[in-house]
């Protein structure tokens, strides 16, 4: 889990967007672990993309979540040549070539977290490389935990928008969570390094830094984490 830094996203660039075949790829060929981020689609699948909403990184508009996994594989992404990718078109990829680090952007309600909990499940259950799942949503966290035993699952916590009240975001930064979900790594924010919470959570699972953006920041961080997640520089 740490013995490479891991590309955020997949190795995007100039020619390369986020979040598609060819950039996991590239972080493939260049020894790198490899992170990327999964969103529930309307009839039950998963779609490798970061936003709730098409339009930043593709041609097309509207909710991720109101569209099929059919009719998201057909929808050209920015900046490449490439269309959306389902896991499964991202596991038969990966193949076990490189540690996988999945993000899944949790979506809203307890029965559509089942579905993802129960999507992924299937996904991984005959991949026989090195994967690991995180997530912001504790909730879903838990899910996790009961579906997948035998995977490692972590939190990404840190750098969430601060909405919730002052206890709320003290119980999270601190990650009181814990004993509940049972984390085995903590995903933190690289900009709130050092932190109280993921020192403590240190003594007892891996911790890495997101979104690591300089060699500078790679150095700083150092002391507190155990591996990087990184974009724009060869980590």
């Amino acid at each position: 889990m740490t013995a490479r830094p891991i590309a955020h996203r997949g190795l995007h660039g100039e020619g390369l967007a986020e979040n598609t075949l060819t950039a996991v790829e590239a972080a493939i060929e260049a020894g790198y672990g490899v992170e990327v981020d999964l969103r529930l689609t309307a009839d039950g699948g998963l779609v490798m993309i970061h936003d709730a909403m098409l339009e930043r990184t593709t041609f097309r508009a509207g909710r991720v979540l109101d569209h099929t996994l059919d009719e998201l594989r057909a929808v050209a992404v920015r900046g490449c040549d490439e269309t959306l990718s389902s896991v499964t078109d991202l596991l038969a990829l990966t193949s076990g070539r490189a540690a996988l680090f999945i993000e899944l952007k949790a979506p809203p309600g307890e029965a559509a977290k089942a579905a993802m909990t129960a999507a992924i499940g299937r996904a991984l259950a005959g991949y026989g490389g090195a994967a690991a799942v995180m997530t912001f949503d504790v909730d879903l966290l838990a899910m996790l935990r009961a579906a997948l035993p035998d995977t490692p699952l972590g939190i990404l916590a840190g750098g969430e928008a601060k909405a919730a009240s002052l206890v709320n975001r003290f119980g999270r930064d601190m990650l009181l969570h814990l004993p509940r979900t049972r984390a085995d790594f903590v995903a933190y924010f690289a900009t709130a390094l050092p932190h109280p919470g993921p020192w403590l959570a240190r003594r007892k699972r891996p911790v890495l830094a997101w979104t690591v953006r300089s060699r500078a920041e790679a150095r700083r961080v150092a002391p507190y984490a155990d591996q990087i997640i990184f974009e724009g520089f060869a980590a």
